[in-house]
């Protein structure tokens, strides 16, 4: 493990708290990430679309109603988004997988990832708006 008092910057140095606290953050990010894919609880390829009425609190009274809208919402994951689009999708949405895992393995940066999720979730919203699942008042919104 590195040592804090290696770093020649002011933002670095063990007495700055501004560099201890980015230090800290993202060592524990990368060890999480690391640790995440050394015992993955779930592989990027399996979808488990079941499990998001219970992770979203969907009322049960209502599942004739939530399940046409995941049956709509898997079917603009297929047909609207791009291979990488849905591939973070579904890892971050459906998988649950974390964000810093994701970014490691797929050999990226948050920010991508960031994007990437904004523009996904804009042609999702869209897909659902031009099928009558959302009103078209909230389809240009990301």
């Amino acid at each position: 493990m590195p040592s804090l008092a290696s770093s020649n910057s002011s933002a670095g140095r063990a007495g700055s708290p501004p560099g201890v606290y980015k230090y800290v953050i993202l060592e524990v990010s990368d060890k999480i990430g690391r640790h995440f894919w050394q015992n993955p609880g779930v592989p990027l390829d399996a979808e488990d679309w079941d499990k998001l009425p219970d992770r979203f609190g969907f009322e049960p009274a209502r599942e004739a109603e939530w399940r046409d809208l995941l049956a709509a919402l898997r079917r603009a994951v297929d047909t609207e988004l791009s291979p990488r689009q849905r591939q973070v999708f579904v890892a971050l949405v459906v998988n649950a997988v974390p964000l810093d895992a994701l970014v490691i393995e797929l050999s990226s940066n948050r920010n991508a990832i960031y994007k990437t999720m904004f523009d996904a979730r804009r042609k999702l919203r869209a897909a659902l708006a031009a099928n009558g699942y959302m009103g078209q008042d909230t389809a240009g919104r990301s």
